[in-house]
C-alpha cells in the first residue's frame, strides 16, 4: 500500500557514531554535535533571530516559531528553555507564550529521542513532558502542551511541502521566526528549495526574521526572491558563515477584533474543554450550564470507553480521531495531575464476535497503523488480556481504557474556578442570544427566570455554544442537521467473575472494569428519541447485547441486572463529523440562494459566534481536541488541525450540499 494513500509515516533510520551522535543513514548527515549541538542551535538560530531582544520589546501576548525539520528536538528545547528564562525575569511582560510548529518527515522513535536528549541535562523538565507526550507516527498535526499551555508545539508528521499549506492565519501572517534547519541542503533538496520558501514568506508576520545554518548561495538567491532581505553572519564555530533574514513585505492594515470576553452555552465536557483553552490564553470566560450542575447530560456517565474511531483508509475522519486521541490521552494526565479523577488506560478490547464486525477490525488492521496505537489480536491473547474467557479475536488499543466523565466534570470544574478569569453559572438557562445594535457586534443573552435567578439579558464580545441537542433551540442554529440519539447506561454490582476483568471490551455495546464496586454495561443507541427516562426493557437490551456478543461464557450470565443506570442523549451527526467553528449566518445564506446569488469561498458569517457539537458517542476522544481547535481559532492563532479535516467539520456543509443539488433549505 503506498504511503500517500494510507498516509502512513515511517521513523527516521539512524545509526550512532562512535561519540553516540545519531546519525541519519537517508540523508547521510549527523543530526547534531553531542559536545556543541545546544550552543549551535541556540547561536544559529535564537540569537540569529536576535528572539532575547524580540521579545523583550514584543507587544503581543504570543510569539511564533515555525521550524523546517524537528530531528531531535533541540532547536525547539533551547528556544522553550529561553523563553522560561525570560518568563522568570519578566514576569510582567505582556509576552505570555510561544507558539512553536515544526515539520518532520522522518520523526525519530521514542527510543531514540530519550537517547539523544538524555546527554542534555540542562532541559531534564522539558524533556521529560516532550517524551511523555511525544506522538505516535501519525499523519498529521501533534498538539503538545508545556508548563500549563505557556508553551505550545505543533508537531506536523509528513512531508513539510504538503503540511505547510495547513497552517492557517490572517493576512497579518502567523510566523515571527523562521528555524530552517534540515540536512544539507545538497543532500536533502526537498527542504530547500523557491516553492517552499514563497509559503514560508506568505505565512510570515512583517518584518519576521529568519536563521539557518547554511550559507549556500542558490539558498540564499531562492530566499531573496522569495521576499527575504538576506546577509551573512559567522557561522558558529568552524563553519565560515550562515544566513539570516527578515521578510520584506508592508504590513497589511486588518481591523482585529479583540474577543477577550467569551460565553460558552453548555456545562458538558465539550463546554468546559473549551473553557480551559481558552482560559489558557488569558480569555475572559463564562460558562452558563442550564441545568443546577454541570454535567447531567451525557457528560455525566459513570464511566466512558475511550478509543479512537479508525478506517481502512486512515481517511480524514480516521486521522481526526487518531489524532484527537493522542491529544486526549495527553489532556486527561495533564488533568488528573492536578485535580485527580477515576479513570484506567491500560488497554482497550474491540472485539470481533461476528463475521461483520470481523470483517471490519480486519479492514481497520489492514491500514498498517502503529502497533503502539491499535494490533490485532489472537483469541488466546485476547483472554489473557481480558482476564476473563472471551472467546474472539478482537484488536487491542494499548493506550486506550476508561474514565470517569462524571469525576472528569468535577476536576475540570475545581480546575477552571481556581482560574480568575472563569465564572461558572449554573441554573442560568439562555433562552436566546441575539447580536446588540450599537455598532460593537457583542452578543446579549437573555435567561430565562428560575428557583433562584430573575430573568436578565447578559452582554458578551463573543459566544460559544456547546449546548449539545439543546443547540437547535437558538434561531441561529435551528437548522443545524443534528440527531438525537437516547443512550441507556446499565450500572452492574461486581461479583467474583467480573473482577477479574482487566481490560474495557467494546462489541455491540461496551463492559467496563469495575469503579467502585459496579461496572459500566452499555449503551443502547435509540435514534430520534430525545426522552431521558428509565426503561427497564434498555436494562435487558445491555445484558442481551452481551450475551449475544459472548456467548457460551458463564461468567455472562452472572450479571445481576437492577434498576441502576445513567440516561442521556447523545447528540449526533450523519458523517461521524463533528459540528466545529464559525457560525455561518443561515438566514443570509437562504437569501442568497433564494435569490440566485452563488455562494462562492466567502460564505456569510455570524461574528464571533462559534460552534462545537455532535460529539456523538465519541465525545471523550474528540472532545479536548475539538476544544483546543477552537480556542485556536478565536484567538487567531494557527489551527492544530489540517484544513481538510477542518472543512469537514464546517457548520454548512449540508446545507452547501443541498445548494449544490438545488434542493431546498429548510424555512
Amino acid at each position: 500500500m503506498s504511503q500517500d494513500k494510507n498516509n502512513i509515516i515511517n521513523h527516521a533510520q539512524l545509526d550512532w557514531s562512535d561519540q553516540s551522535e545519531p546519525f541519519s543513514t537517508q540523508f547521510d548527515d549527523i543530526y547534531f554535535n553531542n559536545d556543541h549541538g545546544a550552543d549551535e542551535s541556540e547561536y544559529v538560530f535564537f540569537s540569529g533571530n536576535d528572539l532575547a531582544n524580540r521579545w523583550q520589546t514584543s507587544n503581543s501576548e504570543q510569539f511564533c516559531i515555525a521550524e523546517t525539520g524537528f530531528g531531535s528536538g533541540l532547536n525547539f528545547l533551547t528556544s522553550a528553555l529561553k523563553f522560561e528564562e525570560f518568563q522568570a525575569k519578566n514576569p510582567t511582560t505582556q509576552l505570555k507564550r510561544l507558539h512553536f510548529i515544526s515539520f518532520e518527515l522522518y520523526p525519530l522513535e521514542l527510543e531514540a529521542i530519550q537517547t539523544t536528549l538524555d546527554k542534555f541535562t540542562q532541559f531534564s523538565d522539558l524533556s521529560s513532558q516532550l517524551i511523555q507526550q511525544y506522538p505516535l507516527p501519525l499523519v498529521g498535526c501533534h498538539r503538545l502542551t508545556f508548563n500549563q499551555g505557556e508553551i505550545i508545539l505543533d508537531l506536523w508528521f509528513g512531508d513539510i511541502n504538503q503540511q505547510i499549506d495547513n497552517l492557517t492565519g490572517h493576512l497579518t501572517g502567523i510566523v515571527d521566526a523562521w528555524y530552517l534547519d534540515g540536512f544539507n541542503p545538497h543532500k536533502n533538496p526537498e527542504m530547500w528549495h523557491q516553492a517552499l520558501f514563497q509559503k514560508m514568506f506568505s505565512l510570515s508576520k512583517p518584518a519576521a526574521t529568519l536563521a539557518t545554518f547554511t550559507a549556500a548561495g542558490f539558498v540564499r538567491r531562492a530566499l531573496i526572491e522569495a521576499g527575504f532581505s538576506m546577509s551573512k553572519r559567522k557561522g558558529y564555530g568552524k563553519k565560515r558563515e550562515m544566513l539570516v533574514g527578515i521578510a520584506q513585505h508592508e504590513a497589511v492594515q486588518q481591523k482585529q477584533v479583540e474577543k477577550t470576553d467569551v460565553a460558552i452555552i453548555g456545562g458538558g465536557i465539550a463546554g468546559l474543554c473549551t473553557a480551559l483553552s481558552l482560559a489558557k490564553r488569558r480569555n475572559k470566560v463564562t460558562v452558563y450550564c442550564a441545568d443546577e450542575q454541570l454535567g447531567i447530560g451525557a457528560s455525566g456517565n459513570l464511566q466512558g470507553a475511550l478509543y479512537p474511531l479508525l478506517n481502512q483508509q486512515h481517511d480524514e475522519l480516521s486521522q481526526l480521531f487518531a489524532n484527537a486521541y493522542q491529544y486526549a490521552l495527553n489532556f486527561y494526565k495533564q488533568v488528573n495531575q492536578q485535580v485527580p479523577f477515576s479513570h484506567q488506560f491500560n488497554g482497550l478490547l474491540q472485539l470481533a464476535y461476528d463475521q461483520t464486525s470481523h470483517r471490519k477490525l480486519e479492514n481497520i488492521n489492514k491500514a498498517q497503523l502503529p502497533h503502539s496505537l491499535v494490533k490485532w489480536l489472537t483469541e488466546n491473547q485476547t483472554n489473557t488480556l481480558a482476564g476473563l474467557p472471551i472467546g474472539h479475536q478482537s484488536l487491542y488499543y494499548p493506550g486506550a481504557g476508561w474514565l470517569s466523565p462524571r469525576e472528569l466534570i468535577n476536576s475540570l470544574s475545581k480546575i477552571l474556578k481556581a482560574l480568575p478569569n472563569v465564572q461558572i453559572l449554573c441554573d442560568h438557562h439562555i433562552d436566546s442570544v441575539g447580536q446588540s445594535n450599537d455598532g460593537l457586534n457583542d452578543w446579549i443573552l437573555t435567561t430565562n427566570a428560575s428557583k433562584q435567578h430573575q430573568a436578565t439579558t447578559l452582554k458578551h464580545q463573543c459566544i460559544v455554544i456547546a449546548a449539545g441537542m439543546e443547540t437547535l433551540k437558538f434561531n441561529q442554529c435551528r437548522a443545524v442537521p443534528l440527531s438525537a440519539a437516547r443512550g441507556q447506561v446499565s450500572h452492574v454490582p461486581s461479583n467474583d467473575n467480573l473482577a477479574s476483568l482487566k481490560l474495557t471490551l467494546c462489541h455491540e455495546g461496551y463492559l467496563t472494569p469495575t469503579m467502585q464496586g459496579q461496572h459500566c454495561m452499555g449503551a443502547t443507541f435509540k435514534r430520534h428519541d430525545d426522552s431521558i427516562e428509565y426503561r427497564e426493557i434498555e436494562q435487558q437490551e445491555n445484558h442481551q447485547k452481551l450475551k449475544k456478543c459472548i456467548s457460551d461464557q458463564p461468567w455472562v450470565d452472572t450479571i445481576v441486572i437492577n434498576d441502576q443506570a445513567h440516561i442521556a442523549t447523545r447528540t449526533t451527526t450523519r458523517d461521524h463529523f463533528p459540528y466545529l467553528g464559525e457560525l455561518t449566518d443561515y438566514e443570509q445564506l437562504k437569501q442568497d440562494y433564494q435569490a440566485g446569488i452563488k455562494t462562492n469561498s466567502k460564505l456569510p458569517m455570524l461574528s464571533n459566534a462559534y460552534l462545537i457539537t455532535g460529539l456523538g458517542s465519541r465525545g471523550l476522544c474528540s472532545g479536548p481536541l475539538l476544544a483546543e481547535i477552537l480556542a485556536s481559532k478565536i484567538n487567531n492563532e494557527s489551527l492544530p488541525i489540517a484544513s481538510s479535516i477542518y472543512k469537514k467539520m464546517q457548520i454548512p456543509r449540508q446545507w452547501l450540499s443541498y445548494i449544490s443539488k438545488n434542493k431546498p433549505l429548510k424555512e
